[in-house]
């Protein structure tokens, strides 16, 4: 008789490090109802030895380290900061790793639309783990395959969320030098079920099957980003796409940011703090505000934060191409709730769920992922940014009306 769980189920991230630890090959990863990633035990192959119980991240907890160095800022390369989710900090780490020999792991999306950890172990591949993927990736073999590029002596950087970065060093159970790791700023890891089926609802809606999905599209803005679905370019050099899934009226942006379909155990996150698993860490330096010439229309072209944990990070630093400002970690503590705590469990979410399971997804957005209210001036600011006159009269009107304390005119901004 094997072992029955391996941790408490609720608190299980699904970072599979289990799995992967478990010579006797007894652990698979399997989908529960919400579309997660659980661990089952094939009682029939399990010894007993507990090892997968001893390594979990949730029973032994990951060394942490307070931020040593940190910084907003964003690449020089102006392309890979418009590519890029935030300002293209990971991109210009991975670039500093590859250029030794190194091998960078993260995460792509197959042309089935699910999010996998890969590696790559050349600059041209950068593309495939660069920006956001708001969906929690399958990490397959990724810490076996970190461990033997670390036994052999390269360089490996490895990105993920703070939950997967935690597995990582866990299941390699003693520290490398040649090991720089990267965990991400989380809101949570949304259902993997929620998103397949948004994407089989975007494909009946534009009548072509969903090639390519940018998760954070700065079509707009970086402030107020895009869901943007098979970029293609056209002759006049422009990049259009069959879908724009606009900030407070996409889908699944707003059930995503509604947080009723994250993962259970991102409501009681233990990693939502200042204290950092990884070696660095990155996310979106909110609320950034223009002070100089360099900083013009930062709100279109986007601000990484970057912490650095370790002296290791920090040495890396000072080689980043990027224009870095150095900040206080109570700075930083104003930009990202998560740095502060876990987003709370709605009480809708039970409900959210239980109409899931009964109900279409045409019936759940109608329901569940109707378009934000936001103001006339915020309105104006995100859809018609590039009128100037526009612009400048809403900016005004916003300052007026906060100062003489008046109410916005309120809109729904509807998806097309």
């Amino acid at each position: 008789m094997g072992i029955e769980n391996i941790c408490n189920l609720q608190n299980c991230t699904g970072c599979a490090a289990c799995k992967q630890i478990c010579t006797h090959e007894a652990i698979s990863m399997q989908l529960d109802e919400e579309g997660f990633l659980r661990p089952l035990i094939n009682q029939d192959r399990c010894v007993e030895c507990r090892i997968c119980i001893k390594i979990c991240p949730v029973n032994t907890q990951t060394i942490k380290y307070e931020p040593i160095k940190v910084f907003s800022g964003w690449s020089n390369n102006e392309e890979t900061r418009l590519t890029s989710s935030s300002g293209g900090a990971f991109v210009e780490i991975a670039k500093l790793i590859l250029a030794q020999n190194g091998v960078v792991f993260g995460v792509s999306m197959d042309s089935n639309m699910l999010a996998h950890h890969i590696f790559i172990e050349s600059e041209k591949e950068i593309y495939k783990l660069q920006g956001s993927k708001y969906i929690q990736s399958i990490i397959g073999n990724a810490y076996k395959d970190a461990k033997q590029f670390l036994q052999e002596g390269r360089k490996v950087l490895f990105s993920g969320t703070p939950c997967q970065i935690a597995g990582l060093r866990n299941f390699l159970h003693k520290d490398y030098e040649n090991l720089y790791t990267v965990d991400l700023i989380c809101h949570g890891v949304p259902s993997p079920k929620v998103f397949k089926d948004y994407i089989h609802y975007i494909e009946n809606a534009i009548n072509e099957p969903v090639k390519e999905v940018k998760f954070r599209c700065k079509k707009s803005s970086w402030i107020f980003y895009n869901m943007g679905i098979n970029p293609h370019v056209e002759k006049k050099g422009s990049t259009k796409y069959s879908y724009i899934g606009n900030y407070y009226s996409d889908p699944y942006i707003r059930v995503f940011l509604r947080d009723n379909i994250l993962r259970p155990n991102c409501y009681q996150c233990q990693y939502a703090s200042l204290k950092r698993v990884g070696d660095f860490t990155i996310g979106d330096w909110w609320g950034y505000k223009a002070t100089t010439e360099k900083d013009k229309d930062f709100d279109r072209k986007g601000v990484s934060l970057l912490f650095c944990n370790t002296e290791k990070a920090v040495a890396v630093s000072l080689r980043l191409n990027m224009y870095l400002k150095e900040r206080t970690k109570k700075e930083a503590l104003h930009t990202n709730l998560p740095l502060k705590q876990p987003f709370p469990m709605p009480k809708t979410r039970d409900e959210f769920w239980s109409e899931y399971r009964t109900k279409t997804f045409i019936d759940m957005v109608k329901r569940w992922m109707v378009p934000e209210r936001i103001t006339l001036s915020k309105y104006c600011r995100i859809y018609h940014r590039n009128n100037t006159l526009l612009y400048r009269f809403f900016s005004l009107y916003e300052r007026i009306v906060k100062k003489i304390g008046l109410n916005k005119f309120v809109i729904y901004k509807y998806a097309k």
